[in-house]
């Protein structure tokens, strides 16, 4: 079905406009950013969005942005790597009024911060973890999400040294799980007082938990291959700098997903027990689904598909309550409003409901009914006149 679905996507690119085209099933639904890229939803839908360069944290409500951002971090901004880079919202808000902030300061240091909420201001920053030293500009993760836990994880690079990622009592290459204050939990997986979820990290753009199953998943970008997609598990290790991609030694966890070419692999959000996992890609702008093959399968290797391109790149991919994707470019958030390659907007098909069909395959199945009738026509009018 895909193969013969094909002409008519390439007639379709080549007849209409190659945006519209490329983000089928997705509306652009709020735009005014200068880099944005990340995003965190409160309990009441409300969004906040962290723009890197300017080091605001915007409101997004109703589908419309505020003028006035919830907050202003003093960023320091060298490289892409640099800024603003994550934002997370206290899973109990607003009565916890807390909005979580990953940046990179003033004084050339990556922190953690939490701003209580005042309405739509922000009103007291408090400290919570100073994170390594962003000298080298690159590698200084910032991803942010509450696990169904209550606690809080924190993807920290290794700063340009992958010697930091396989020390144990380290703070970079690693993944954090902190309490909401900042303390260390006293079930951490490497004992009481050290922070490390997971460490063998060497620069992840990803964290999501998955809504159904609970396991977090992450993102990892490699130097000049093995870019990957990771499950995470309490104290794994994850290899870098010894190893990356599959194989290796058996003390390492290795990728459920690995592309040798690198992609530069951002935000992920969604469930692999309904619909898939979804991630995207900085560079190229395309959104993936990642689904994995079911019990008692035959070949367990994860399906990877591209469903969707949008412009500028994809920096994050989040789901909101109702289960739909939203994609977050340097300029735009995008919507899900419609079905994309046989996702709807909520992440699976409920039982006893039929699948719609897609704007393409019905344009498709017109068109070759079309050709049909219009032969059948001809073919009769040539017999009356025998």
């Amino acid at each position: 079905m895909v193969r013969r679905l094909v002409p008519l996507v390439l007639l379709a690119v080549a007849l209409g406009p190659t945006t519209a085209r490329a983000q089928e099933g997705f509306e652009r639904e709020v735009e005014g950013f200068g880099f944005a890229v990340n995003l965190a939803f409160a309990p009441n839908g409300t969004m906040f969005v962290a723009d890197k360069d300017s080091g605001e944290i915007r409101i997004v409500r109703d589908g419309e942005l505020l003028d006035d951002p919830f907050a202003t971090l003093p960023v320091q901004v060298t490289v892409n790597e640099t800024g603003l880079l994550g934002v997370a919202v206290d899973p109990a808000f607003p009565d916890e009024p807390w909005v979580y902030a990953y940046y990179t300061g003033t004084d050339v240091q990556n922190h953690l911060v939490r701003i209580r909420a005042d309405g739509d201001r922000g009103t007291e920053i408090q400290p919570l973890l100073d994170l390594l030293p962003a000298t080298a500009g690159w590698h200084n993760g910032g991803d942010l999400a509450f696990g169904p836990d209550g606690k809080l994880y924190v993807a920290v690079g290794d700063g340009h040294d992958g010697s930091r990622s396989q020390d144990p009592n380290g703070i970079g290459g690693r993944i954090l799980r902190l309490n909401p204050d900042g303390s260390v939990p006293d079930d951490n997986p490497l004992g009481p007082g050290n922070s490390t979820f997971a460490l063998g990290i060497r620069n992840s753009f990803g964290l999501c938990f998955d809504p159904e199953t609970g396991e977090l998943w992450e993102t990892e970008n490699g130097p000049t291959e093995w870019d990957e997609i990771n499950l995470i598990r309490a104290g794994g290790n994850y290899g870098w700098p010894e190893h990356l991609g599959p194989g290796g030694d058996p003390e390492f966890v290795p990728p459920v997903l690995a592309f040798q070419d690198p992609i530069v692999v951002t935000g992920c959000a969604g469930s692999v027990a309904d619909g898939g996992l979804f991630f995207g890609e900085g560079y190229s702008g395309n959104l993936h689904r990642m689904v994995l093959p079911g019990p008692g399968a035959d070949d367990t290797t994860p399906v990877d598909e591209v469903i969707g391109t949008f412009d500028g790149g994809v920096t994050d991919v989040e789901q909101d309550a109702d289960g739909s994707l939203w994609v977050v470019t340097p300029t735009a958030l995008y919507r899900q409003t419609g079905r994309i390659q046989g996702v709807s907007p909520s992440p699976s098909v409920r039982p006893g409901e039929e699948e719609p069909q897609s704007a393409l395959v019905t344009v498709g199945g017109l068109l070759i009914a079309g050709v049909l009738v219009g032969g059948l026509l001809l073919m009769r009018s040539r017999l009356l006149r025998r």
